[in-house]
């Protein structure tokens, strides 16, 4: 018999109500390729980012996706889940510690005006100490890992590097209002700053689009004469089709 294959068309065969699927719930864990800056990510053009208001940013932000709660963990409700938001300004404090740190590049001190950069520094050596408390790294602080290097790694930056000495509850909460105050300001040199050289990503992105290139160039390797052939049959030819089929009965009959 083969009613367990090909039951349930004509012959009189019972109907089988639909069973509704229960709605996933969407995760509050969020992975790298949740966040906004992943999000909005160009890669080969410009960012709209920098031509979003703040509250079409933030609406954009705390809607999520159908996999995600939202894109920011600063989006939790403060109420229920207070732990979560935390988590938010600690990650923002390890990001603009991040930029802090290129900032000084000497690199970045030859292309900046003197009175720029020490515009910028000034308010750098005011706010590093701020965001070094607020970076907790990742994980628990309360939950310990007691001699493991996943201990270690949650402690790796912030204040705890800095001083080697946790910070207090007293310190925690001075850092915290210090730093929404500064979100609050109209104007900032820092922040200036940073919107000037992410430039919508794109000297990020340009500088992995043509640095792959050249590896390709390099190592798989490429031609000039194959430079061309490839933009000729780009310029002048439809793309390939797929030659493999949208379904077959291979997975029924092959041994």
């Amino acid at each position: 018999m083969a009613d367990g294959l090909f039951g349930g068309f004509g012959g009189g065969a019972e109907e089988v109500p639909k069973k509704e699927m229960p709605k996933k719930e969407r995760r509050v864990k969020l992975f790298p390729w949740d966040s906004v800056a992943t999000q909005m990510l160009e890669p080969y053009g410009e960012s709209s980012f920098d031509s979003m208001s703040l509250d079409a940013l933030w609406a954009a932000t705390a809607k999520g996706n159908k996999s995600a709660e939202y894109h920011s963990h600063l989006c939790a409700p403060q109420d229920q889940d207070p732990w979560h938001v935390g988590a938010g300004i600690s990650l923002t404090a390890a990001a603009l510690l991040a930029a802090i740190k290129h900032f000084r590049d000497e690199n970045i001190q030859m292309l900046l005006k003197p009175e720029w950069y020490e515009k910028i520094e000034a308010e750098v050596k005011k706010l590093e100490p701020t965001l070094r408390i607020l970076n907790l790294g990742k994980g628990s602080q309360v939950q310990r890992d007691t001699g493991s290097f996943r201990q270690a790694k949650k402690q790796k930056t912030g204040a705890f590097e800095a001083t080697g000495t946790p910070p207090t509850a007293e310190d925690m909460k001075n850092a915290a209002k210090n730093f929404h105050q500064w979100l609050k300001q109209d104007r900032s040199p820092f922040r200036s700053f940073l919107f000037i050289v992410s430039a919508s990503n794109t000297y990020y992105t340009a500088h992995i689009a043509e640095t792959v290139a050249r590896a390709g160039v390099a190592h798989k390797p490429m031609s000039v004469e194959d430079f061309q052939l490839a933009m000729e049959a780009r310029n002048t030819q439809a793309p390939p089709a797929s030659t493999a089929s949208a379904s077959t009965a291979s997975g029924l009959f092959e041994m």
